[in-house]
């Protein structure tokens, strides 16, 4: 299963860094957000996708997510933060994998 990145330059960058399978590059634009809507899309109908990461602002302006199982899609921070807070972030993750995380 592959993990897949859709967000602004810099996260994108980072992610291939890290070395993500795929990465998509969107801007805040009306036309880069209709994009990006596709692309989404085309990605949760894809089998050999298991990850989707998205970055918060971006999936904002998309709306609302589709609700699948496979792929799970990801909310996460870009360059200038969460937007909803460390500590909701935390939550999230405990919830998800029973984890705390402590600073």
């Amino acid at each position: 299963m592959k993990i897949v990145v859709m967000g602004d330059e810099d996260t994108i960058v980072g992610f291939k860094l890290a070395g993500v399978h795929e990465a998509y590059e969107f801007d805040l634009s009306d036309l880069s957000v209709e994009r990006a809507r596709n692309k989404l899309k085309e990605l949760v109908e894809r089998d050999d996708i298991g990850v989707i990461l998205i970055t918060e602002r971006l999936a904002q302006k998309i709306g609302e997510l589709p609700e699948v199982n496979l792929p799970i899609i990801l909310q996460i921070p870009d360059k200038f933060g969460s937007l909803y807070g460390e500590e909701l972030l935390k939550e999230i993750v405990r919830r998800a994998i029973g984890v705390e995380i402590k600073r």
